[in-house]
């Protein structure tokens, strides 16, 4: 299978597969050996400025010498531009590589009767596969819808997690006002870990 093959693949998915429980996600991550364990994990959610708020965070990690992954989602052109090492999107041999990985697991989970990740699910292992590999120290991990049920929150011990500005948005999943949907991306939140929110900053003295 080549780089076009696995694009055409993955953008096939919806059509034959369900949302899955993050038990799934986190079978499927032990079952790659658990890439999520070999960098530290920054987790971000909310509504508005997540993209922006993930490659604020990664340039000042490179500033102060860490090598970084960055997570992101939508892709505007191109689906390599999900997965970033040291602020360069990866090429399509890296891509492939990760996709054969969980590809490879995703057709014995089928095999074994079990359900096939999700088109979000296949591309957050992939980057999981991608980053470990890549040896990076740290990896900004933007989450794809809401938080609480998101796959990007199988990652069970994130250093920090921030949340940006929240409004109305995919209320059909997230809740009928601010307060159900911000307790949706809440969800990202871990007891013990710092958490960054917009509400703190627009708190701090001037």
């Amino acid at each position: 299978m080549n780089y076009e093959e696995a694009v055409a693949y993955i953008e096939d998915i919806p059509r034959f597969t369900t949302k899955n429980s993050l038990d799934h996600t986190r079978e499927c991550l032990r079952r790659l050996g658990d890439p999520q364990k070999k960098f530290r994990v920054i987790h971000v959610a909310g509504t508005n400025g997540k993209g922006s708020t993930c490659a604020f965070i990664t340039s000042v990690l490179r500033e102060a010498g860490y090598s970084c992954g960055l997570f992101t989602s939508p892709h505007l052109v191109e689906i390599n531009e999900r997965f970033q090492i040291n602020e360069e999107v990866i090429d399509n041999d890296t891509f492939l590589t990760a996709f054969l990985k969980v590809k490879k697991l995703a057709d014995e989970l089928v095999t074994e009767g079990n359900y096939h990740p999700t088109y979000f699910e296949t591309l957050f292992l992939m980057g999981m596969v991608i980053f470990a590999d890549a040896g990076v120290d740290y990896v900004t991990l933007e989450t794809g819808l809401g938080g609480r049920l998101d796959a990007t929150t199988a990652v069970e011990d994130p250093v920090a997690c921030v949340i940006t500005s929240i409004s109305l948005d995919h209320m059909q999943y997230l809740g009928n006002t601010v307060s159900e949907i911000a307790g949706e991306k809440a969800g990202i939140m871990v007891p013990g870990v710092p958490v960054s929110t917009m509400e703190m900053i627009r708190m701090q003295p001037r």
